[in-house]
C-alpha cells in the first residue's frame, strides 16, 4: 500500500504535529504501508518513523525552470520528466493508491492566493492522472476571487473526500460550491496521544527548562507571531498593535509573579526565536530551544502540559493546550481558531486580531482565572470527543483505502 503525502509545511512544530499524528496512526493501521511526505520546504521533519520517505516539492514556487516542466507534464499527465527532482516525484505518484493534501492552513482559497495556484497545479495534475486524493482537515477559502473559480471547483469536485477543521472553512465551501458537502474533523495533531514517558526523560535533561519551570508556583506559555509574513495583515498595523499589547502583558504578568515560557514554532530558515527574543526579561522568561530535534511537536505538547496557561497567537500552540488540558487564551488572525474555539464552545476565549489590545488581551486572561478550575474540567472532558474527532479523518483514508 502506497500513500503520498503533499502540501505539507516544514520547520513549524504545528504543521509538524498534524502530520506526524496523522502517519503515526497510520502506521498503527497499516504497519507495512509506504509513506512518503512530499515537503514544502528545506527542513526534513525530524524523528519522524524510519518507515516513512521524505523526498521535495515538484515543482518549487521559485523554480521558473521545473514551472515549466511541470506544465509540460501537467499536458503529458506525466509523461516524459527529464529532472531528478521531477523523477522522484512521478515515480511516487503514480505508484500511490492515494494521496493526501496535508493537515494544514488554508492554502486553497483566497488567503494565500499567490502561492495557491500550484496547490491546485498539483492536484488537478492528480486528477488528470486518475489518482485517488482527499483533504485531510486543512482549513480553506473564502473563495471570493473567481478568476480561478473553474479550476478550484475542478479540483474541489474532483477529491474523493473532502474533511475540513474548522466549521467556518465549511462554510466558505459552502457558499461557494453549496452542492459539495465536507465534513469535519478537528484537527490531526489532536489524534495521537504523547508517549509521556519518552518525553519525561527528555524534559528531565532539558535542566535549564525543568528548573525554571519548577521554580515558579505558575507559569504562562507564549507564542507571537508579527504576521509580517502575512499575505493579508503584512500591510496593515497589526504587528504595532502586537507589540504593544504583548509587551505590557508580558511585564504584566511578570510583575504578578508569574513565569513566561515562550514556546518557538518556527525553527529552520524562518524562525520565531528571534522575534520573541524582543519580549525576553532576565530572570522571569525562559525561550523553549526549537531548533534542538530532541524538542520536535510531541515534547511541545508535553512542555505545554506542564504549565498553568498558554496564550497563543499561533494556532498549533492552543491546539496543544487543548490536547494537554492546559487552559488557553487564542488569538485569531485566521478562520483556523476562531473556528476551532466556536466548534468546542470556548469562544469567549478566543480573541479576534482586529480586536487585540493589552486590556482586551488582560481581561480576558482575568476571566480564565476567574473560572480557572471548570475551564481545565472542560477541557478534560472534551479530551476523547476531540480526539475521537480528530480521527475521523484517518477513518476515511480507511475507508478509501479498503473500498467501503
Amino acid at each position: 500500500m502506497n500513500i503520498l503525502i503533499i502540501h505539507s509545511h516544514n520547520a513549524n512544530r504545528g504543521d509538524e504535529a498534524a502530520v506526524k499524528a496523522m502517519v503515526d496512526e497510520l502506521l498503527l493501521k497499516y504497519p507495512e504501508a509506504e509513506i512518503t511526505i512530499s515537503n514544502n520546504g528545506f527542513t526534513p521533519y525530524p524523528k519522524m518513523d524510519k518507515r516513512v520517505k521524505q523526498i521535495s516539492r515538484f515543482p518549487k514556487l521559485q523554480s521558473k525552470i521545473a514551472q515549466l516542466e511541470f506544465f509540460f507534464l501537467l499536458f503529458t499527465k506525466g509523461h516524459f520528466a527529464f529532472t531528478k527532482e521531477a523523477k522522484t516525484f512521478f515515480n511516487v505518484l503514480r505508484e500511490a493508491d492515494l494521496v493526501i493534501h496535508a493537515p494544514g492552513g488554508p492554502s486553497i482559497g483566497d488567503i494565500y492566493y499567490k502561492a495557491e495556484k500550484l496547490y491546485l497545479w498539483r492536484l488537478n495534475l492528480i486528477r488528470r492522472m486518475g489518482i485517488p486524493y482527499m483533504f485531510y482537515a486543512p482549513s480553506m477559502g473564502p473563495f471570493k476571487n473567481k478568476e480561478r473559480s473553474a479550476l478550484r471547483e475542478e479540483v474541489l469536485r474532483g477529491a474523493e473526500k473532502i474533511i475540513l477543521r474548522d466549521p467556518i472553512s465549511i462554510g466558505y465551501l459552502n457558499d461557494f460550491l453549496p452542492d459539495l458537502k465536507a465534513e469535519h474533523a478537528f484537527d490531526s495533531a489532536l489524534q495521537h496521544d504523547v508517549d509521556m514517558a519518552v518525553n519525561s526523560l527528555i524534559y528531565n535533561k532539558y535542566s535549564d527548562l525543568k528548573n525554571f519551570i519548577e521554580s515558579h508556583e505558575k507559569c504562562i506559555g507564549i507564542t507571537i507571531t508579527d504576521l509580517k509574513w502575512h499575505p493579508v495583515h503584512k500591510n496593515d498595523s497589526s504587528a504595532e498593535k502586537i507589540t504593544e499589547a504583548f509587551h505590557k502583558f508580558i511585564e504584566q504578568k511578570v510583575g504578578e509573579g508569574y513565569g513566561v515560557v515562550f514556546i518557538p514554532q518556527l525553527y529552520g530558515t524562518g524562525n520565531d526565536t528571534e522575534l520573541m527574543n524582543k519580549f525576553m526579561i532576565k530572570g522571569h522568561t525562559f525561550m523553549v530551544d526549537a531548533f534542538e530535534e530532541d524538542h520536535d511537536a510531541y515534547f511541545q505538547q508535553y512542555v505545554v502540559g506542564k504549565l498553568y496557561a498558554v496564550v497563543g497567537m499561533r494556532y498549533h500552540s492552543n491546539i496543544f493546550s487543548a490536547k494537554m488540558g492546559t487552559p488557553f487564551i487564542s488569538v485569531a488572525y485566521e478562520q483556523k481558531m476562531s473556528g476551532f474555539m466556536k466548534s468546542i464552545g470556548l469562544s469567549e476565549y478566543c480573541l479576534d486580531l482586529s480586536e487585540l489590545s493589552y486590556d482586551r488581551l488582560n481581561n480576558r486572561f482575568n476571566a480564565l482565572i476567574a473560572d480557572y478550575d471548570n475551564y481545565k474540567n472542560k477541557l478534560s472532558d472534551l479530551h476523547e470527543y476531540m480526539k475521537k474527532g480528530s480521527h475521523k479523518s484517518t477513518e476515511v483514508v480507511i475507508e478509501i483505502l479498503e473500498g467501503k
